[in-house]
């Protein structure tokens, strides 16, 4: 009965009686904010219009996409009292809303730049340097934007990254959430070091506990820096980066991804060191493998790293490198490598896979590896480069990534519950889900494996592993 009535709750979430279904298309297709925007044939122009949560805009295909409708400034307010909502820009037919951003430094196309909001189906590209792709943004120096989600998404070659957040002055971004989402060749501009799922200097919107950022069921690859880039050695082209973290103190976790062939790690957390306390940090659940294919200039070579990350957690992960060597100056790569000062963290439980060896590397003072399976080829079905994402007949980003999914799957056994698992949609339990996201309506099914079940429904005698029930 406990689950039955959880699940009428969540059927009640999901339809509120308040929202609105609007209509947006190019200008070619009719596109006007002088428009009612209430019907396909009266669509708006832009998404600045204000809302409430539960709203939809949604999209008509199209290629013809001006990415100056969707920058800063360009989305209304959304006005959302219980805070566990968003208004979603979603595209009618996943994968057939496009953007092409050809104009050079324009810095970016979809850019939520006011809180609650959310971006679904939607395809950005870059064809001209200066410019990211997704991006949550402040509206201005002093109003952190917070509550924004990328879902169903995808980021097929950018320069400034594929997703990412930005600051003004005092101001940043806060409770982000990437899920199910593509983010291929993103990092190609020289301006800078970019990487595919670029998470650089949050900024709390307030200290409450639980997840605030949450990166999960997400597919990165291709992410390299060119050389030189910010004027020097390449230093990133991470396929998920947590760069310059402190002093922010939300939980983070980095959950259920596949991070392959990128020019830096498969997974970095970066600068969490400094002011009290620091930022949680769990990484979880991972696929990783063939990273480090650029000439990064770095202190630490591997598919996984930790590099001045107190408070930082790795486990379930399944990390193989495809090379002895790489960086810079051609130095041992390792499946896990933590640079002090890292006396919290903790690497445990993973699945470390080398044909040379090099499993781990650390130094520091109190940091825990350990155990950690390693000498097992996981057996990896089939490690090919999986090439630029195709996805327009395909019902969603998992779907259109499931070869991808099955060749980087282990045929060993032993390594069957490490690393990526394809989402169920059966609710589980689990504690470092975004809880705010179990009443979020609209939210695509199958990206992630919704933790919303309350720690009242497990079985009286629960086997637990970590914070998942297995």
């Amino acid at each position: 009965m406990k689950k039955l009535g959880l699940s009428i709750l969540i059927f009640l979430f999901a339809f509120p009686a308040w929202a609105t279904t609007y209509y947006l298309a190019p200008a070619a297709g009719g596109g006007s904010d002088s428009n009612t925007g209430t019907s396909a044939s009266t669509p708006w122009l832009t998404p600045n219009h204000a809302l409430n949560c539960g709203d939809v805009i949604l999209a008509a295909a199209s290629t013809a996409y001006a990415e100056t409708n969707f920058r800063t400034n360009q989305w209304g307010t959304v006005t959302c009292p219980a805070g566990n909502n968003v208004a979603w820009l979603k595209c009618v037919t996943f994968d057939a809303c496009k953007i092409t951003i050809s104009v050079p430094n324009a810095h970016d196309a979809l850019t939520p730049t006011q809180s609650y909001w959310g971006v679904q189906g939607w395809e950005v590209t870059a064809t001209a340097d200066g410019n990211a792709c997704f991006e949550a943004y402040p509206p201005n120096s002093s109003t952190t934007v917070h509550h924004i989600i990328f879902a169903n998404d995808i980021a097929n070659g950018c320069y400034l990254g594929g997703f990412t957040i930005g600051q003004s002055g005092s101001a940043g971004a806060d409770y982000v959430v990437v899920i199910g989402s593509i983010s291929y060749n993103a990092a190609q501009t020289s301006q800078n070091c970019n990487s595919g799922i670029d998470m650089v200097t949050p900024t709390n919107s307030d200290t409450l506990p639980g997840t605030h950022y949450y990166i999960g069921g997400n597919f990165s690859w291709g992410n390299v820096n060119p050389n030189p880039c910010g004027g020097g050695t390449p230093s990133d082209g991470q396929g998920i980066f947590l760069d310059t973290v402190s002093p922010y103190s939300g939980q983070i976790v980095i959950d259920n991804n596949i991070s392959v062939f990128n020019g830096g790690m498969g997974i970095k957390s970066y600068l969490n060191a400094s002011g009290s306390p620091n930022a949680p940090v769990y990484i979880r659940h991972n696929t990783t493998y063939g990273n480090q294919t650029g000439s990064i200039a770095t202190s630490i070579c591997s598919e996984i790293a930790f590099q001045s990350s107190l408070s930082s957690n790795a486990y379930f992960n399944l990390a193989v490198t495809g090379a002895a060597t790489g960086c810079a100056s051609k130095q041992n790569i390792y499946a896990l490598a933590v640079s002090s000062p890292d006396p919290t963290a903790k690497l445990y439980n993973n699945f470390l896979y080398s044909v040379a060896g090099n499993y781990t590397s650390g130094t520091g003072t109190g940091f825990g590896y350990g155990p950690n399976v390693t000498g097992t080829n996981p057996g990896l079905a089939n490690t090919v480069w999986p090439g630029a994402p195709n996805c327009a007949n395909f019902s969603s980003v998992p779907a259109c990534m499931a070869t991808m999914i099955a060749n980087f799957t282990p045929t060993n056994p032993a390594a069957s519950s490490y690393g990526y698992l394809i989402p169920t949609t059966t609710q589980i339990y689990d504690p470092l889900f975004p809880q705010w996201l179990c009443s979020v309506t609209y939210l695509p099914a199958g990206l992630v494996t919704m933790g919303c079940l309350g720690e009242a429904s497990l079985p009286a005698s629960p086997t637990i592993t970590g914070v998942k029930v297995q």
